[in-house]
């Protein structure tokens, strides 16, 4: 029965993906790229464990069964939402926003310099707090540091950088300038994406790269094209993850190149033994956050822990200091412990929040991955770049938690709202000297008389 769970999930999302690229023929549709990371989490990843008897030592036959039903209900719904907005375009779309202009194109290259610098001083500081770029970069897994969150979070302004400045180089803006900043705000973000070994902002990084040139150009890539992208950028952050202890600068790269322990391996970091310790966990204890988790992520995260060095505590969410609240209670539920630093999944991370409400938030998450995809298409300018951002996010949202993609939502959509507000308004328009005669008094309202 756990087994024919397992290929329903995975059927589920095949078939939404199939769907999506058949109507839309779009491949860069939410599902084209969130369908194979669901289908991997919730029924790739638990097939291989349980075809070498990983999951027995954690769990009975019921528990899977139950952890598996909420699983292939949670991406039913997400498939099923992000399908209902309509995949079906016009044949005759004209995408509303008009061609960038060169001025518009030029501000958006300001503001990414103005982005990337405020990230590259943020790296630059972390960095140099930590002994320079060797000492940073020479330890497996470590990086810069900084006790602000401020500075280790502007970082991500490097990446609303490199965005800005390949949307402008698409839109036919001055190239030597947009590849100048492309390369100066890229290597940062880079260096510690691939000799950190994370596959976060790897996979953040091509899918911005990719994503920014053709949804600019109003083009898309060959299928296949994007199929063999996506297998060898799959094997990529898998590959990051298997060798991350052998990653570094001075290291001899003695690396692995098969990538299936990642999958094989049943220990309590598994994303997927770990999620389903999350779920039964909080139904053992009968303690769900009801959205304080995430409310704290809005209001009480951008206080400084200097200021209020107990605000997760006086918020009523002490649980966020250890992985994110979602590793309470396994000793007693289940008799093993969550290993620290594990992530559950997105849906083990809704269900912990309210229940099984995290269905119906499933939907709306799929609800707004496809109405964010359609306004790209069919209005473009700012509402690609939202949509870049997000496809750049997905697999924190897969992964990870909620938690790991609400503030950097927060961080990279705002300034790139308020620079495209910026590029989009009309520059003013000089008075010329008719427009300011024509405003001249008529000669009756001088005094004059009509001869």
């Amino acid at each position: 029965m756990f087994e024919a769970l397992l290929v329903a999930t995975a059927l589920v999302a095949v078939i939404g993906l199939l769907a999506a690229l058949d109507g839309s023929r779009d491949v860069f549709h939410p599902l084209v790229f969130i369908a194979p990371m669901l289908a991997f989490l919730y029924s790739w990843m638990p097939y291989k464990l349980w075809s070498v008897n990983g999951l027995d030592r954690y769990f009975d036959t019921n528990q899977l069964l139950f952890v598996q039903r909420i699983n292939i209900f949670g991406v039913l719904a997400f498939v099923g939402a992000c399908l209902w907005v309509g995949v079906r375009l016009p044949a005759n779309r004209v995408v509303s926003t008009p061609p960038l202009t060169q001025e518009a194109c030029r501000r958006l290259l300001v503001g990414a310099c103005i982005a990337g610098m405020v990230g590259l001083i943020c790296w630059g500081v972390t960095i140099i707090n930590v002994g320079g770029f060797t000492a940073a970069y020479s330890t497996s897994y470590t990086g810069g540091w900084d006790d602000s969150g401020y500075v280790r979070d502007g970082t991500l302004q490097l990446l609303v950088a490199v965005l800005l400045a390949i949307t402008s180089l698409a839109a036919g803006g001055p190239r030597i300038p947009a590849i100048w900043l492309m390369a100066l705000f890229g290597f940062p973000w880079l260096s510690q994406a691939l000799l950190m070994a994370r596959r976060g902002p790897t996979f953040a990084f091509v899918v911005v790269v990719l994503m920014g040139w053709y949804t600019t150009r109003r083009k898309r890539p060959p299928v296949f094209a994007v199929g063999g992208l996506g297998i060898a950028l799959g094997w990529l952050v898998l590959f990051l993850v298997t060798n991350r202890g052998s990653i570094y600068l001075g290291s001899d790269f003695d690396v692995k190149t098969d990538v299936s322990g990642i999958v094989n391996t049943a220990d309590t970091g598994n994303e997927y033994i770990y999620g389903s310790g999350t779920i039964l966990a909080s139904i053992r204890r009968n303690h769900y956050f009801w959205m304080r988790r995430y409310l704290a992520q809005i209001l009480v995260r951008p206080i400084p822990s200097s200021v209020w060095p107990t605000k997760y505590e006086d918020f009523g969410v002490p649980e966020l200091r250890v992985n994110a609240g979602t590793g309470e209670g396994f000793a007693d539920a289940l008799g093993w412990v969550g290993a620290p630093g594990s992530a559950p999944g997105i849906i083990a991370d809704l269900w912990v929040e309210v229940s099984w409400l995290s269905i119906a938030l499933m939907a709306l998450l799929g609800w707004a991955y496809g109405v964010v995809w359609k306004k790209a298409v069919l209005k473009g300018g700012p509402w690609s770049t939202q949509y870049v951002l997000l496809a750049a996010l997905s697999i924190y949202l897969v992964m990870q938690t909620m938690e790991a993609v609400i503030f950097r939502v927060i961080e990279l959509s705002i300034p790139c709202w308020i620079v495209w507000r910026w590029a989009l308004k009309p520059p003013p328009v000089p008075e010329s000297r008719a427009i300011r005669e024509s405003r001249l008094p008529l000669p009756s309202e001088r005094g004059y008389e009509h001869v």
